[in-house]
């Protein structure tokens, strides 16, 4: 049909069907390009005309947010899109700023703003708005990427919120390195709102219980027996291949190819009980897990631990136990990257990785191996008296305490 019968008009562009007689039933998006002066179509995939129409709209909304615009005229979506196009294949955690944008999404379709929201509606209130639905108990379903996602929680931490909101600003402010908007300022969570997951500390009985219950998993008992060993970042741990990583006597933690921060993993030393694990490991490599998300929390359920403990408070954990073995300043920085404020060391502690060598560091090595040889009795005096109930489809797994 002619642009003007057109059921629907936006922009540059108009709803159309084949003049070819293809797809009779689908809608297309019709655009006239002057380079080849033809009329060229794009299917929208729907039979229905009012979902024809949105997705009309936001293709309009993408192809205008790769130019200059006004905060006000720009729409805020389109420019996640294009985050993830243009920014996407540099970026380690590609998933996590995926569900981050897809909560945002989600929480638009049930705000008054909706999806179309113009970048200059993007209101302190506004993410205010946000915490506040994810932290309260919320569901929402969208398309994406040709696949259909529900997510239904019970609220999520203060730092999940801060995470979201991180991953939205990185995507404003790549639109704002390309020249395309001005970038609005996003405020952060109010830090009183944050959770203590950090100053949490696990006790070894507590630990050994953890490790236990991971032995039906090899991957994930694999992962908690390094972070123990290593005071590892959780990411670190789970990225951890000893084919390319164990260098004899020393771990590199920093993931092969990986690319090099301020926050480098460390080197560290091997300690002994460690060894046999490794060789196994390399002998008989696992699946490496993008995410040990559900893992986590079922484990933590199960187990009965508190919703604030995370996988850092391991390294947390770790830290602060050998901070109390009294392992040197210089060794215990270089290992885990954290030290308590007495012991007059600042946060910011490079100058001590000049004197730090991982193949001697007899004080760190010690208390490493103190700890894990009695984080592994406390995991056998675990499974002695626990198992895990066999789970029947729809019921959560159990505990069973063996008389």
């Amino acid at each position: 049909m002619p642009r003007d019968n057109s059921p629907y008009i936006f922009g540059d562009f108009w709803l159309d069907k084949r003049r070819d007689g293809k797809s009779p039933d689908i809608w297309q998006i019709t655009y006239y390009a002057p380079k080849t002066r033809a009329v060229v179509y794009r299917s929208t995939k729907r039979r229905s005309l009012e979902d024809a129409k949105a997705v009309l709209r936001s293709y309009e909304a993408d192809q205008r947010s790769k130019s200059s615009q006004s905060t006000v005229d720009a729409e805020m979506i389109p420019h996640l899109f294009n985050y993830l196009r243009e920014h996407g294949p540099d970026v380690r955690r590609l998933d996590t700023i995926k569900s981050s944008f897809r909560a945002w999404i989600g929480f638009l379709m049930q705000d008054k703003l909706g999806t179309g929201i113009r970048v200059a509606e993007l209101t302190p209130h506004v993410v205010t708005r946000f915490r506040r639905w994810r932290m309260a108990p919320h569901s929402y379903t969208l398309e994406w990427g040709g696949r259909t996602y529900s997510n239904k929680s019970n609220g999520v931490t203060a730092e999940t919120v801060q995470r979201n909101i991180e991953d939205l600003r990185a995507a404003l402010n790549h639109a704002d390195n390309e020249r395309r908007i001005v970038a609005p300022k996003v405020p952060s969570v109010d830090k009183r709102l944050r959770s203590p997951a950090r100053d949490a500390v696990l006790s070894v009985t507590e630990l050994g219980a953890i490790w236990a219950y991971a032995r039906s998993d090899k991957a994930a008992w694999r992962w908690i027996a390094l972070m123990i060993a290593t005071a590892s970042r959780p990411g670190a741990a789970l990225a951890f291949d000893p084919k390319g990583q164990w260098l004899g006597d020393v771990l590199d933690l920093h993931p092969v190819n990986a690319p090099v921060t301020d926050k480098r993993n460390a080197v560290v030393p091997v300690i002994d009980p460690l060894v046999p694990i490794l060789r196994e490991w390399q002998a008989h490599p696992h699946e490496v897990a993008k995410s040990r998300k559900t893992w986590w929390r079922t484990m933590r359920r199960v187990l009965g631990l508190s919703d604030h403990i995370d996988p850092y408070t391991i390294r947390h954990t770790v830290a602060t136990y050998m901070d109390q073995q009294g392992v040197p300043g210089a060794e215990l920085s270089s290992i885990a990257g954290h030290l308590p404020s007495h012991r007059g060391i600042a946060r910011t502690t490079s100058r001590h990785y000049l004197h730090f060598n991982p193949r001697n560091c007899p004080k760190a090595k010690r208390a490493l191996t103190k700890l894990f040889l009695a984080v592994e009795r406390e995991s056998v005096k675990w499974a002695a008296v626990h198992l895990l109930s066999t789970p029947v489809r729809g019921k959560p797994l159990e505990l069973v305490v063996v008389a």
